[in-house]
């Protein structure tokens, strides 16, 4: 009896676990794969998850984060923020929660944001097993010249998109959004 009990909550599981995977259509794959790989979009970031420390779980207890956000999840939606990637340059402006790694003071022109415009170094760009794609490179910060950035951006084909930014001076945060086609008027 509990062998059989067993063995039927494995297949639930397994039917279950299979019938959650989104499928995406032909169509939306060939447009992500075009927008990518003409390296012209835009992501829409809709949330922020910075590394939790317990100075951030203070400022949660303290009622400083939005409504709906967490020390670990922040909602974003009502920020001025971009990341652009126009042929061979990025340009993103991006909330920052989190701690510095070093005694460096923010710039406070960007509000302690992070902010950068160029022309990435390292540039690489992959295929997963999956089929999404994965950029990664290099690039300075447009206020602070001594703050470099690692970027990973992951785009899936159902146009959702995972930004990683690894900071030389701050610890990491990870912004997720929408990817968009880049108009005239964001340029």
């Amino acid at each position: 009896m509990r062998a059989a009990f067993l063995y039927i909550s494995v297949i639930f599981l397994v039917i279950g676990c299979s019938s959650s995977q989104k499928t995406v259509s032909v169509e939306q794959k060939q447009k992500v794969e075009t927008i990518v790989t003409n390296k012209s979009f835009k992501i829409d970031s809709e949330w922020a998850y910075p590394m939790v420390t317990n100075s951030l779980i203070s400022l949660q207890s303290a009622g400083f984060f939005p409504n709906n956000s967490t020390a670990s999840m922040i909602d974003i939606t009502g920020h001025n923020q971009y990341f652009i990637f126009n042929k061979d340059s990025v340009n993103a402006s991006l909330p920052y929660y989190g701690e510095r790694q070093m005694g460096a003071a923010y710039d406070r022109s960007n509000g302690g944001g992070i902010e950068f415009n160029g022309v990435p170094e390292d540039y690489t760009m992959d295929i997963t097993k999956r089929g999404d794609y994965r950029i990664k490179f290099k690039i300075k910060d447009k206020n602070a010249l001594t703050e470099t950035y690692r970027v990973s951006v992951l785009i899936y084909n159902n146009m959702s998109a995972k930004i990683n930014v690894f900071s030389s001076n701050r610890f990491k945060i990870e912004y997720r959004g929408k990817l968009k086609e880049l108009d005239t008027k964001d340029i």
